[in-house]
């Protein structure tokens, strides 16, 4: 099984969780209400993934990791944007999403939903309040030139909501508001290893 950053898995049971520290309690009631976990960008052992559990507060974060065949279904960024679940919702920041997927889609990009907005669709566990920002994952091709960027920055900048996007490519994420101003100088690229310096 192919697993990428932003990656939602679903798993059966907190106890399938292993880590260097114990569990905190926060960590076992987030499993017990969602149990949903994330993969983060790091470098797993065989046979094993990476993930992150998340709270109900911005500081409640673990890492840990999950055997492979404990995991009982992926949903990936993008699965969540062409489910476009959001449009069965009320809240406002859906509302907002239904305009930035719009954006995404007129400019024919790979594109999918991360973040807490992306959990909350995958979950179902109210995890979004309506100054939640929007968290994007694009995939990186060779059409994507920082002109490209730039034009998507500016019409992101016009919503009435903060959107966050990571451009993924094969080797790491970078920033598109970043690249969209780079002007071809290196940009920061999170690797599996360690952020680095490097032109796009």
């Amino acid at each position: 099984m192919e697993l990428k950053p932003h990656d939602l898995l679903e798993i059966y049971c907190a106890k399938d969780l292993i880590s260097y520290d114990s569990l905190p309690e926060w960590a076992k009631a987030s499993i017990d209400a969602a149990p949903f976990v994330v993969v983060r960008r790091a470098r797993p052992a065989p046979g094993f993934a990476a993930v992150g559990i998340r709270g109900s507060k911005r500081s409640e974060r673990f890492a840990a990791f999950l055997p492979i065949d404990r995991i009982k279904r992926k949903v990936t960024p993008e699965d969540l944007a062409k489910e476009q679940k959001w449009r069965e919702q009320d809240k406002e920041i859906f509302r907002h999403l239904e305009k930035v997927a719009h954006l995404m889609n007129h400019h024919s990009l790979e594109w999918g939903i991360a973040g807490s907005l992306g959990f909350e669709l995958a979950s179902g566990k109210e995890t979004t309040t309506n100054s939640s920002d929007i968290d994007l994952v694009i995939r990186f091709n060779d059409q994507f030139t920082s002109k490209l960027a730039k034009k998507i920055k500016n019409e992101l900048e016009k919503m009435k909501v903060r959107v966050d996007v990571q451009v993924e490519t094969r080797y790491g994420a970078f920033s598109l508001f970043e690249y969209a101003d780079c002007e071809n100088r290196p940009i920061l690229l999170r690797t599996m290893d360690r952020p680095m310096l490097k032109k796009i």
